[in-house]
């Protein structure tokens, strides 16, 4: 059975939609139709990734990552060697720092952030019972 999982979504997040909406609505007072231009693309940008990021774990045992207009990421979970709970702010496609680093071939292969922590681990683990789950948080 196929399933997804949103990103969670952190404080940081919002706080970023909040400053872009102020940055439009200071575009439009203004009346800088450049200005303008810019900031509607960037919240449109920001938007967008609202609600396309997401994580699949597709019925072929891949897990599919998905974030706004970047290139899809895909993994066979049977290739995943350990996940890792973590808070690292680096860019990834996740919209939270509450994270999850997807290790493969000794190395990090991905941060995640899905809404449901336990249960992607879960499922994750139900497809490939070798990952190893290195705990620095619970979960």
């Amino acid at each position: 059975m196929e399933r997804e999982y949103k990103s969670k979504v952190g404080w940081w997040y919002h706080l970023l939609i909040v400053i872009v909406v102020m940055g439009c609505v200071a575009a439009f007072l203004l009346t800088n139709v450049l200005v303008m231009v810019g900031m509607l693309l960037i919240a449109m940008g920001i938007i967008h990734a609202l609600f396309s990021t997401y994580y699949r774990i597709t019925e072929e045992g891949m897990l599919v990552a998905r974030c706004s207009i970047l290139p899809a990421k895909k993994i066979a979970i049977a290739d995943i060697e350990a996940l890792e709970v973590s808070v690292m702010p680096v860019p990834s496609y996740a919209l939270s720092l509450e994270r999850i680093v997807i290790w493969s071939d000794g190395k990090p292969w991905l941060l995640v952030s899905p809404t449901n922590q336990s249960d992607f681990i879960k499922q994750l683990r139900k497809i490939n019972p070798n990952i190893k789950l290195n705990r620095t948080d619970t979960v």
